[in-house]
């Protein structure tokens, strides 16, 4: 698989295990009985890892390289790779659209059964998208999740065991007593428990130092301290070695041959071929050793790392080493690199720990943290980075203004950047250019400069064939957010509305939504929206529709004035007469004038089909679909060539006329199976008051009681004497029953 995951990560560590712990495992078994995932969330040394090694189940430890969605998917592929079928969640993976690769790795862990998935140091790939992922991995009702966290927070949807059911409790302790040092009497241990509060690894310590002759005094409830109990009556020189080994994390077995006999006063973990130092023994044998041999002997380890080709291991050993200056170097090096393999958080966590000295002098940082933060969906953080980056002399920082303005689809704002970096970097420069006419609303020129694909054919004014299109390709890669709506989804649910049926268009609107959550795109999410406002409007649900835009707007909130432009456009299309000109207004502001169009049509034709007159105002339509259907517009005699160019006309899309116009045009081309006729729309209204309205329009029936009989029978089936029984008091004669 293309992206390496250490087996290390693969493989619970091999420790001690003395004691069964009886009582936490049944309160693990009780909370699977109450969900599908359960949450043990501790501090470090709280047994999480061997309380769920004694489970079995598929292991996996994650790093915080996880936080990208993507190299959690790759963690997740290579933990099941011997039990499922996972070619094709592999193939969506290296094409980068890792939402649709969770969705077939979800469908290939169906056919396995019960089984048990644990994740240990989750923690540390907390992000949106990983959530929404563990999320995905609950819907399974065979899978049980078992999240080993050193925080609750993030995963309180599941149930969740805290330090308080995990701690020791008196029993255990002295059967842990027992195990490791059976002369201790009662009181001690009881002692030692008292000192430690039930915390089981400081348990472990301070009973350790005590088989060797230290009688605990001090407290030790946490990394603070351990090292009094941990170094106590063992060789100097060999705290010394044990203090070099551990700044590496972990090593070889056959460097660390010395240890072995005092791997359990260490507390080692055993893992195949290799020894790994728990976390908080590492940090208290660090402060054995001076502060420059550490330095020394972590900037070793990073050029190890290098060698390796473990870039990202060797920044963080710099970093820890307080060589920041190497660090941004290596960053300056391969950090676009790491941006193009999907390490947008792992960049983006590596830049925030670079003192700001270091980064000024260096201005790339400034460009790779714009780069970042726009992969990543944060529009506004991005454009202050490229800015800061152009004031620092960074001429490329203008082609990622002009990248992110063609994410956000706002050609004005694009085109004095674009102007630059036409100057400076002609032929990088060219194919934005081309994708900022697309935007501008003039296709052909932009076809011209060599642009294609289904959003180039959708505003030629072939929906047709850019759905077909989109339908052929391949998943063009959801690795970021642009792509979700620019080449993926969410295009793919408008091209429904436009010229397929409205009700994929709906499917693929939510499952954008999905997408566009998991890639942590508000963007994606609030577009979602408006594009399922469109599906429900075109299927002529308006209550649903107007939920949906509302939703839309607020999520957009902040965000680009061009992501209002469709959600305003819908509220428009349900008689919302002030939301059209915010529309308008935006739409020319961002530059888009085919969205205009687009909207507006979508607005009139809404209106129609409702009964209501939409005046067309005057429109630079170059789209020939869009100018065809204004020129037709209100569908009266003679639009039939429309229904000949542009069948999709006929089905459930946002364009399609009113029913009775459409029937009549279909008629007319011999298209209708029986004979035409015009119809009227009927609309009963029992809710509230009682209402009769034809095409739209309240009516007013001569007679009251045809108005009585009718609210009578619209309420529900009436026997004919109970009928005649509740009318006695209008008819003096009794009606007329068939």
């Amino acid at each position: 698989m293309p992206y390496p995951v250490p087996p290390s990560r693969l493989r619970p560590p091999r420790t001690a295990r003395e004691v069964s712990r009886l009582r936490p495992l049944g309160l693990v078994e009780a909370a699977f009985g109450k969900s599908p995932g359960v949450v043990l969330a501790a501090g470090p040394g709280y047994g999480k890892t061997s309380l769920a090694a004694e489970m079995g189940g598929i292991y996996l430890a994650l790093a915080e390289e996880a936080k990208d969605p993507a190299v959690f998917l790759w963690h997740l592929l290579y933990a099941y790779r011997d039990r499922a079928g996972l070619s094709e969640a592999a193939r969506l993976l290296e094409g980068g659209a890792w939402p649709r690769a969770l969705e077939a790795f979800l469908e290939a862990l169906e056919p396995l059964g019960p089984q048990l998935l644990v994740l240990d140091e989750a923690h540390r790939a907390e992000s949106p998208g990983v959530l929404k992922a563990l999320e995905g991995l609950c819907r399974l009702p065979s899978l049980r999740l078992l999240l080993l966290s050193r925080k609750a927070a993030p995963f309180a949807f599941l149930t969740v065991l805290t330090e308080q059911e995990l701690a020791f409790d008196p029993e255990e302790a002295w059967a842990l007593a027992k195990a490791l040092a059976p002369e201790l009497p009662a009181f001690e241990v009881e002692r030692a428990h008292s000192l430690v509060r039930g915390w089981p690894l400081g348990l472990r310590v301070v009973l350790l130092a005590m088989r060797r002759g230290l009688r605990p005094e001090l407290a030790l409830e946490s990394g603070e301290g351990l090292l009094t109990y941990l170094a106590y009556g063992l060789p100097q020189e060999l705290l010394l070695k044990a203090a070099r080994l551990a700044l590496l994390g972990e090593v070889p077995e056959e460097e660390a041959q010395d240890l072995l006999p005092y791997a359990e006063d260490l507390l080692l973990e055993r893992r195949p071929g290799r020894l790994a130092f728990h976390p908080l023994v590492r940090s208290a044998l660090k402060a054995l050793l001076p502060e420059a041999e550490a330095r020394e002997l972590l900037a070793q380890a990073a050029e190890t790392a290098l060698h390796q080709g473990e870039g990202v291991r060797a920044a963080e050993f710099l970093l820890e080493a307080g060589r920041f200056g190497h660090a941004a170097d290596l960053l300056l090096k391969e950090g676009q690199a790491w941006l193009e393999r999907g390490l947008t958080y792992t960049v983006l966590r590596l830049l925030a720990h670079l003192p700001e000295g270091v980064r000024r002098g260096r201005t790339g940082l400034f460009l790779l943290e714009a780069e970042a933060l726009r992969q990543a969906g944060r529009y506004r953080e991005a454009e202050a980075a490229y800015q800061r980056a152009l004031e620092a002399g960074e001429g490329r920082a203008y082609l990622g203004l002009v990248r992110l303005f063609l994410d956000t689809v706002e050609p004005a704002r694009a085109r004095p950047y674009l102007e630059e970096a036409l100057k400076r970097f002609p032929e990088e420069a060219s194919p934005l250019l081309a994708e900022n006419l697309l935007n501008e609303g003039r296709p052909e020129e932009a076809l011209a400069l060599g642009l294609s694909g289904p959003r180039v054919l959708l505003r030629l004014g072939r929906p047709d064939e850019a759905l077909a299109l989109l339908k052929e390709a391949q998943d063009p890669g959801l690795h970021r957010p642009p792509q979700n709506h620019r080449e993926g989804t969410l295009l793919r649910a408008l091209l429904e509305c436009v010229a397929g049926d409205a009700e994929e268009g709906l499917r693929f609107a939510e499952r954008g939504r999905f997408e566009a959550e998991v890639l942590g795109s508000p963007f994606g999410v609030s577009l979602a929206e408006a594009r399922k406002g469109h599906a429900l409007l075109a299927l002529g649900r308006p209550a649903e529709a107007r939920g949906a835009y509302q939703t839309a707007l607020a999520l957009a909130e902040g965000g680009p004035a061009r992501l209002r432009v469709e959600a305003l456009g819908g509220l428009a299309a349900l008689g919302d007469r002030e939301a059209y000109g915010e529309m308008v207004r935006l739409a020319r502001a961002a530059g888009d004038l085919w969205v205009e169009g687009f909207m507006t049509l979508v607005v009139a034709l809404a209106w129609l089909r409702r009964g209501e007159a939409f005046p067309l105002p005057p429109l630079e339509l170059l789209d020939p679909f869009l100018r065809a259907v204004a020129q037709a517009y209100p569908f009266a005699d003679g639009f039939e060539g429309l229904l000949l160019r542009y069948p999709f006309l006929a089905g459930r899309t946002l364009f399609t006329p009113p029913l009775p116009r459409l029937r009549r045009g279909l008629w007319r081309l011999g298209r209708l199976p029986e004979a035409y006729h015009p119809g009227v729309s009927v609309e009963i209204r029992t809710l509230g008051s009682f209402q009769v309205l034809v095409e739209g329009r309240p009516v007013r029936l001569r007679r009251e009681k045809a108005r009585l009989l009718l609210a009578l029978l619209a309420a529900r089936d009436w026997p004919k004497e109970d009928l005649l029984e509740a009318l006695e008091p209008t008819f003096r004669t009794p009606l007329p029953w068939p």
